[in-house]
């Protein structure tokens, strides 16, 4: 999803009531567990294979020559590196108990169907003081 399709789906997002203590901040990408790192290796197979086009299908070949992610540790394949689309919702700072934050469970419940729609699939709760 590029740049312009997550800031669609976040227009399209219903905003909570002016009078919240939270506030929707943008839509994102997250990669989970952690982004699929390339390695040289990769590289080398999509030079050597792939007339330099580093693509699925050439991550994909070499992985199964046993080239795997280059994260430390990690020995998940390319497609088990997942994206999801985020809906980032700043609380209050302090706010370690969502269940206690006012109005944010029934906002959550009255957006549920459409962020569904739009494809979010997560949610992202980081803590600012301030003016909301």
């Amino acid at each position: 999803m590029t740049d312009e399709q997550l800031k669609s789906v976040f227009e399209q997002i219903p905003a909570p009531a002016t009078d919240s203590v939270f506030k929707t901040e943008k839509v994102v990408k997250v990669s989970l567990p952690h982004p699929y790192c390339i390695t040289p290796k990769h590289v080398a197979v999509a030079a050597d294979d792939f007339g330099g086009m580093l693509g699925e299908s050439a991550i994909e070949a070499a992985e199964r020559m046993g080239v795997r992610c280059g994260m430390n540790g990690c020995n998940l394949p390319y497609r088990k590196h997942e994206s999801q689309v985020t809906l980032v919702i700043v609380v209050p700072v302090g706010s370690r108990d969502l269940n206690a934050v006012p109005g944010l469970h029934k906002y959550l419940l009255s957006i549920k169907d459409k962020a569904t729609e739009l494809g979010v699939r997560g949610f992202a709760f980081p803590s600012r003081s301030g003016q909301m």
